[in-house]
């Protein structure tokens, strides 16, 4: 055997056992949760959509009171924070015993979780065994996927969501496009912001159907669960409980400035200013860095969603970690179309940054010292390695549509 031919065989082997380690440690996760997880989110929506089914109203405190009794299960505590129409979605679940429910609402987020990584691997070409093998990795140790799976949450499902809809369009298949961006706002609000995205990128015909779909759902929500919840919903987006502004649970730019001037008087309105100060300059930035008219199949469109994809919880009033599960997709394109970038240099030292920033498992939130004040910054790590990423994006964006005019002048 050649000496290339050895190295390369011994690369493999290295490659396969990485992630065969990384797949064992995953499975056995996925089992120890199977057992113990209280699935506390899935409980919130299995008590609210129990109400629905039982004809109350999500925003009656009587009737969640009693269904709460009814059901003793241990659920968070918020009220109903998701669009309606995902309660009306989430009913064919009440009809099955919460914990066979939850066990199968698991098994579908890895579902959702291994059709994302297919249609990206999919995609993406060519492959670099080196570039499957790293996505491969941070995906199965990615820090946000474990507590998106020990929680019952449903950002497994927003990430095939999204990752659908960029395939959709890089495939030339509007519906399923507009499908998938229609779906998003009604699994968590913020995405609504893919509408604009797409009329910016000029994806015109992904965003007709995409806004015809959405019509839809919103008139099935308004047939089935009426008027009165949808109001009571807006009411609470435009009305944000107190507790959100501090929550040493949410990551976005706002509860952060919040926390790190709570010991001042005046913090909520200089955070507030802040904060829209801050979300101002990153959609400017996002937009300056996105063409107009972007041609869907071009990696100046995969990097154009990826940032996007980005963004939207970092203009998020509210971001907890388990919602950058959907960053998998972002990362999976950069390590797929850019593994072999230079060791010593920006692009690698951002990817890096980033990737050990928002998927290692760490946290100080038991440690009051670090709730707020100047401390609480170093609480950010995550945001910052959410950052990083975008300033990655931008940067691959730029150096793509400067490839793409010299093309066109050649």
């Amino acid at each position: 055997m050649s000496a290339s031919r050895f190295r390369l065989a011994g690369l493999s082997l290295f490659l396969v056992l990485v992630v065969l380690f990384s797949l064992v440690r995953y499975l056995h996760t996925a089992a120890v949760m199977v057992r113990e997880a209280p699935f506390i989110d899935f409980a919130h929506y299995y008590t609210y959509a129990t109400v629905v089914r039982l004809g109350g109203s999500p925003f009656d405190p009587q009737a969640v009171a009693r269904t709460d009794a009814q059901l003793g299960l241990r659920r968070a505590g918020a009220p109903a924070n998701y669009p309606p129409l995902f309660y009306a979605l989430m009913l064919p679940w009440t009809v099955v015993p919460f914990r066979s429910a939850a066990v199968g609402w698991l098994l579908l987020t890895q579902a959702c979780l291994l059709g994302a990584l297919a249609l990206t691997l999919r995609r993406v070409t060519p492959s670099s065994p080196v570039g499957v093998a790293a996505v491969l990795f941070v995906a199965l140790n990615f820090q946000p996927v474990i507590e998106d799976m020990a929680l019952g949450q449903v950002n497994a499902g927003l990430l095939l969501l999204v990752t659908a809809a960029w395939w959709g369009m890089r495939t030339e298949r509007p519906w399923i496009a507009a499908s998938a961006v229609a779906a998003c706002p009604f699994l968590k609000a913020q995405y609504v912001l893919l509408i604009p995205a797409l009329w910016w990128m000029g994806q015109r015909r992904a965003l007709g159907r995409a806004l015809l779909l959405m019509g839809a759902g919103l008139a099935i929500g308004l047939a089935t669960l009426g008027w009165d919840h949808h109001v009571e919903y807006l009411r609470y987006v435009g009305n944000l409980p107190e507790y959100l502004r501090t929550w040493t649970a949410n990551l976005s730019p706002r509860a952060s400035l919040h926390r790190l001037l709570s010991p001042h008087g005046e913090a909520p309105l200089v955070a507030d200013g802040l904060t829209v100060t801050l979300d101002a300059l990153l959609v400017a930035l996002v937009a300056r860095a996105i063409p107009r008219r972007v041609a869907p199949a071009s990696s100046t469109f995969d990097w154009a969603w990826a940032l996007v994809v980005t963004a939207i919880p970092l203009v998020s009033p509210l971001t907890e970690e388990h919602h950058l599960v959907v960053l998998l997709l972002p990362l999976a394109l950069i390590l797929l179309s850019r593994w072999d970038m230079e060791v010593l240099s920006g692009e690698s030292a951002l990817l890096l940054g980033s990737v050990l920033l928002v998927g290692s498992r760490y946290s100080l939130e038991r440690f009051p010292a670090f709730h707020q004040g100047a401390l609480s910054l170093l609480a950010t790590g995550k945001l910052v390695g959410t950052a990083c990423l975008a300033w990655l994006l931008i940067r691959l964006l730029r150096e793509s549509s400067t490839a793409s005019r010299e093309w066109t002048h050649t």
